[in-house]
């Protein structure tokens, strides 16, 4: 496959030099863009920096892991279906 030029030469005024162009990019787009995040975008960094540094605990997963591969890990059933079920009415507002 051939490369070919195009037959418009480059025009002085349109060169600049690239460390300039990312500079004067960031301006422009400083001075005239604006962005606003909807309320649900809000609430979802709120919770990614609630949320997002969870710690946990190293040790219980070890065990749990351990447990599992042994497997004398049980699911309490009952425990899962209780917590998924108030978790799901938190998030539909209903406490």
């Amino acid at each position: 496959m051939k490369i070919s030029s195009t037959s418009e030469p480059l025009r002085p005024d349109r060169i600049v030099p690239a460390g300039d162009a990312r500079t004067a990019a960031r301006q422009d787009v400083a001075e005239t863009e604006k962005v606003q995040l909807s309320d649900l975008a809000a609430r979802l960094s709120q919770l990614e920096t609630q949320f997002g540094q969870g710690d946990f605990d190293a040790t219980k997963v070890a065990e749990v892991r351990q447990a599992i591969a042994a497997g004398r890990f049980k699911v309490d059933s009952e425990a899962v279906a209780d917590k998924l079920l108030s978790s799901v009415a938190e998030l539909l507002g209903r406490k």
